[in-house]
This record gives C-alpha cells, structure tokens and sequence, in this order.
C-alpha cells in the first residue's frame, strides 16, 4: 500500500470528565435554576389568599382575642392580617408587635403623625400581598364568621366587592342605640346619592375587596373619615358588582367607640366630595372640544 493509500487513525475525542470545571458549572446552574423554580413555587403556595386590614387606635385589649376569632374562622385559609396603628398611646402596636413574633402571618404599620380610619385602611390594603383584601374593625363587633362566606362570594370572580350588611334579610344591630340605627338608617339613604350600588348597609366597615378593583379607584379615593366602604363605592366610574352577606353587629368588650360629632361631620365632608368629583366628571364630560 503506498503512502498515499495508507489511512490515519484520528484517536476519538474524549468527552470532558464529569469532574471536569465546565461539567461542575453546568451542575452549579442546574442546582440553581431547581432552587429558584422551587423558590418560585413555595411562593405560589404560600401567598395569602386574604388579606385583613385591620385600623387601630388604643385597642390593646382586643388585639389577641381577634386574633384568636380570626384563625378559629379560617382554618384551611391562606391569610394575613394587618393592623394600621395611628401610634395607640395604650400601646396597641407593641401587643400586635408580640403577636407577630409568634405568628409571620401578622404584620403592622405603625404610622406617625397620622389619623383616621379611612386613610388607615388605603394604607394597609396598598401594602396587601393578597387577591382578596378585607376590611373589618378591631372592637370585637364584626362578625369573624362570616368571612368564609365572604371569600367564597368574591373567589367567583364575578365581584368588585361582598359587603357584611346589618339590615340584610338575616343580619341584625344588635344592641345598637336607637339614635345611632336612624343615624346609620339616614346615611345609607343619603350614601345613594353618590354610590353606584344598590347597598343596604352603605355604612358598614366590614367587607372583602377585589384587589383589582381597588387598585382601579385608589387614586380617586378620598381617604377621609370612617366610610372607606362608601368612598369606594362613590369614586367607581362605573357600577359596582357588589353582594352582602348579613351579619348581626356585636357589643364592643374593651375600649371606647371612636363615633362623634366629628365623624358625622367627616361623613358629611365625604359625601360633597363625592358629589362635586362626580359633577366635574360629568361637566367635564359634556364639554364640546372646540
């Protein structure tokens, strides 16, 4: 055979070693993309489903049996809770601080400088990580067990909004006073001059949002008073997509009402913003461009 015919033999390539450096980074990339898509998941999993906004001012004593009432009602329920705390001279923030140490569940905005239900209750529901946000009081007078009805009405997706009603077939005051029933019969009716729903209890502070829908009238709100569930009914551009659920309204244990001539008062003021916000609109509306 001459040189010419004569065949090389070209000795294979060799596959690296799997201890090689590249095969140890493809591995370190592998382990941190299953890390990260793992992290991804547990995230997935455990977000709360519901957030409860809770706005204080010196409810100390409250603070642990609402708590309590609140897990009782939503076992199976991925949920958070967060109190707005206008700095309670009682030293509410320091009793929500100890139950958050036990429970990760529990977190707290503790404002400075600031008060009012109304703004309490924008603050916490921005801060929400939930689909679902809840508003109710600290006093013990709303109802924890009707939340899981609640949920299971605004889950449908078909909601803005499920109100806790008082004067729904089914609910009750309680041991309401009688000026304050007319007082709260009076503003429902007046509330239906600026709100876009058909609600019984216009007045209620009890309530399960859709976050969507907060998101889409926050910047209209205006955040001032103890009505947030009419400010939100009023700054809506269009219909409500609202339903209630009744309750019966429950005895305050510890602590003073905060209602007084300046909460009407501040209800008044809400209600000629709403009505001049929603004039402008409409004036603004009906302007012909030249």
């Amino acid at each position: 055979m001459s040189p010419i015919e004569r065949s090389v033999a070209v000795p294979p390539v060799e596959a690296p070693p799997e201890h090689s450096q590249y095969s140890g980074e493809r591995r370190a990339l592998r382990r941190s993309q299953a890390a990260l898509a793992a992290a991804s998941a547990c995230r997935l999993n455990t977000s709360p489903e519901l957030t409860i906004v809770i706005p204080t001012y010196n409810e100390r004593e409250n603070v642990a049996p609402l708590l309590q009432k609140v897990r009782a009602a939503l076992p199976g329920t991925r949920w958070e809770v967060i109190f707005v705390d206008d700095n309670s001279p009682d030293g509410t923030a320091d009793a929500i601080r100890a139950a958050g140490a036990e429970d990760s569940r529990i977190r707290l905005i503790q404002r400075f400088g600031k008060r009012g239900l109304s703004s309490a209750c924008i603050e916490g529901m921005r801060q929400s990580r939930s689909r679902h946000i809840g508003v109710m009081d600290a006093d013990l007078q709303h109802d924890e067990r009707v939340l899981p009805a609640m949920l299971q009405e605004i889950r449908s997706g078909r909601l803005d909004m499920v109100v806790a009603s008082r004067v729904a077939h089914g609910g009750s005051m309680g041991k309401f006073a009688l000026h304050r029933r007319l007082l709260s019969k009076l503003g429902t009716k007046i509330s239906r001059l600026v709100s876009r729903s058909d609600v019984t209890d216009a007045m209620s502070g009890f309530f399960v949002v859709d976050r969507r829908f907060f998101l889409e009238v926050a910047d209209s709100l205006t955040g001032t008073g103890f009505k947030i569930l009419l400010d939100l009914l009023a700054s809506s551009t269009r219909p409500v997509r609202v339903t209630e659920v009744p309750y019966e309204f429950g005895v305050r244990q510890h602590g003073k009402s905060k209602l007084a001539v300046r909460v009407e008062l501040a209800y008044l003021y809400l209600l000629a913003d709403k009505i001049r916000s929603q004039w402008a609109r409409r004036r603004s509306s009906h302007r012909v461009p030249i």
